[in-house]
This record gives C-alpha cells, sequence and structure tokens, in this order.
C-alpha cells in the first residue's frame, strides 16, 4: 500500500510576536558585564589576569556569596592548580572547573555552568563568571566532531588513513579528501563551532572572558596586522567580543595591550603589569579614559541613577583659524609624564 506524503508546512512567522524590553531596562541587566577576549602566548599571563579579577572583587567587598565563577577548561590541570594562590581563600569554594576533552563535553560543561550562572543570578543579583580557556581547542574540537560525525573516526586518525592511501596514488591531498564534495566541510563545522556554541554563549548576560594563544596575521586590513598576530581559533571570534587584549611577556616583563574597546572612542597604549593586579590597571586605565570623555557606552541618566559622575565634557566652541606654530614645548621628565600618556596608541 502506498504511504500518502507527509506535507509540512512552513510557520508563519510574520503573525507572531516577539517579546521586548525597554532600551533603560537592557542596559541596567547587562551593560556593566564583561565579554572579554586574552591572547598571547604561552606563560603571558592570561590565566594569571582572570584569577586577579577574584583579588579585584574582594577589595570591593564582595560577599562570598555574591561570586561565582565557572572555568571550563581544555588545557593541562597543573597550568591552573600551580596558580590556586592567586585565589582568595574566601571564593575558592566558589569556583568550578569543568575539564573537558572534545565538543560534546565542551557543549555540557556550557550548558551546566549556563544553569549555575542563572541560579546565581536569581539568588544574588550578582553576574557570575564563566571563562573559556584556549579557544583555538574548541574550534579543533570542532572539527574533530565533523568528522567522527561525517565519517566515524576522528580527525587525527582520518587524515592518517587519507595521507596513507593517497601517498601511494595520484589523487587529491588528505586534506582535500576531507573537504567532501559538496563544497567543503566548513559551514557545518562552523554551524556546531558558531550557531550551536559560542554564539550562544557570546548572548549570556553574564561576565565571560576567554583565553587563546597567538597566530599569525598577515592580512593588511586587520586591527590586529600592527602586532603581526591574531587570536589562535575561529577568525570571526573578535567579532563577539566587546574587549580584546593582548598580553605580552618580554623576560621578565608583563604588559597588556587593547585593541578593542567597544564603547570607547580612544584606546589606552601598552601597560606594564608587571607585579601588579592586570585587571584593576584595566579598570583604571577605562576609568581615566572616561574621565577623560572617551567613553560612550552609557546613558547619562542611568549613570546619575547608579551615582556614577558621567565624564566632563567640553563645551563646544566655533571652530577657529589655525594658528602659527608655536616654540616645541620642553620635554617632560620619565617620572612627570602627563596623563594622556598611557593612552597613546
Amino acid at each position: 500500500m502506498k504511504q500518502k506524503a507527509v506535507q509540512k508546512h512552513a510557520p508563519d512567522l510574520w503573525s507572531q510576536r516577539a517579546n521586548s524590553v525597554t532600551m533603560r531596562k537592557f542596559v541596567t541587566e547587562v551593560a556593566d558585564t564583561e565579554k572579554l577576549l586574552l591572547f598571547g602566548e604561552t606563560g603571558s599571563g592570561k590565566t594569571h589576569f582572570y584569577l586577579n579579577i577574584l583579588e579585584w572583587q574582594e577589595k570591593q567587598g564582595l560577599k562570598r556569596d555574591d561570586l561565582k565563577m565557572s572555568i571550563i577548561f581544555p588545557d593541562r590541570p597543573t597550568g591552573l592548580a600551580k596558580l590556586v594562590n592567586l585565589i582568595p581563600k574566601r571564593y575558592i569554594d566558589r569556583i568550578d572547573v569543568y575539564q573537558v576533552n572534545d565538543y560534546e563535553e565542551t557543549v555540557v560543561a556550557t550548558a551546566t555552568a549556563e544553569e549555575t550562572m542563572e541560579e546565581h543570578y536569581k539568588e544574588t543579583g550578582q553576574f557570575g563568571w564563566m571563562v573559556f580557556e584556549l579557544m583555538e581547542n574548541y574550534w579543533t574540537f570542532s572539527q574533530d566532531y565533523y568528522c567522527r560525525q561525517a565519517y566515524g573516526t576522528s580527525m587525527g586518525e582520518y587524515f592518517a588513513q587519507m595521507q596513507s592511501l593517497n601517498a601511494k596514488s595520484d589523487k587529491k591531498t588528505a586534506y582535500e579528501a576531507f573537504a567532501g564534495p559538496f563544497g567543503g566541510p566548513w559551514p557545518i563545522i562552523k554551524f556546531f563551532h558558531n550557531f550551536n556554541w559560542i554564539d550562544r554563549v557570546k548572548r549570556f548576560p553574564y561576565n565571560t572572558i576567554f583565553t587563546s594563544e597567538i597566530k599569525e596575521e598577515d592580512n593588511k586590513d586587520s586591527i590586529f596586522y600592527s602586532l603581526g598576530y591574531r587570536p589562535a581559533g575561529e577568525k570571526h571570534n573578535q567579532h563577539r567580543m566587546d574587549t580584546i587584549l593582548y598580553m605580552g611577556h618580554k623576560g621578565n616583563k608583563f604588559t597588556m595591550q587593547p585593541f578593542k574597546l567597544t564603547g570607547y572612542t580612544r584606546m589606552y597604549g601598552e601597560v606594564n603589569i608587571t607585579g601588579k593586579n592586570g585587571y584593576e590597571e584595566h579598570r583604571n586605565a577605562m576609568k581615566r579614559l572616561a574621565n577623560l570623555g572617551y567613553c560612550v557606552s552609557k546613558m547619562d541618566d542611568l549613570e546619575q541613577q547608579a551615582g556614577i559622575n558621567p565624564p566632563k565634557r567640553k563645551k563646544e566652541t566655533e571652530e577657529k583659524p589655525k594658528e602659527e606654530p608655536k616654540e616645541k614645548p620642553k620635554e617632560v621628565p620619565e617620572d612627570e609624564s602627563s596623563d594622556d600618556d598611557l593612552f597613546d596608541v
């Protein structure tokens, strides 16, 4: 007996209605949370930086139960365990660590951490912190997940097998074979990595910190071109962040330098954070930018309601004709540099 074909109709989306919130409520609930990417070579102080946030929050008087941090960690356990002394003792039991080794564990850990953050916010009214170490690992996990779904074997095993077979013939390389007959796997891999994972994470209202190693950058249109390196991992991750800091390390000197500061019309320059709380130095630099009038991220009335004095703005004046150049000012001694020096890029 021939079965009748099941006819499916697409839903009429134009007849449905969405929920919204006012801009005031939206800004009040999420404006002060972080979406921060730290990138740099191994040993440049990325983990050290985000653990310093706990010390900074202790200085602000944050109660023990008001803090919650979840760390998604695909790296060697000792890389985190050896820095445990940076964590104030009162907070150490308020930090959860999820060790992940593949795509499935990453998604499950992220979903669990999100649930924990939501419960914490309902109980305390405080946004917790989610940390995702080594972004490049999640990009590799997504490729490996695709390979296991498409070919039934891990990416490493697949490439080894294909390379061995192709070496005996004039056929395409293992990488070309990996691409498949339908224009390559990248749209599917990006679905796993982007749509099904990080694009969900970027919409979380909670504070979120990402770390990554570096990758060479030769694109002249890139914001990282002057540095010569970009954050490793999926190349569009930079668009998912509000703040991007490069962590530098030369000898015994540790520095940080911003490459993106959403909500600011100017960036501060490289800052020496050797022996200092890097997150506190970052916050102080942001305050100085705001005091100089370079912060545009909040509405004035919301700042006033929160008890924050908006940055002083210079009165608009008519454009004056250009004056003849004056004598070159005397050089300022190194220990008497002006406030503006910090913000030279």
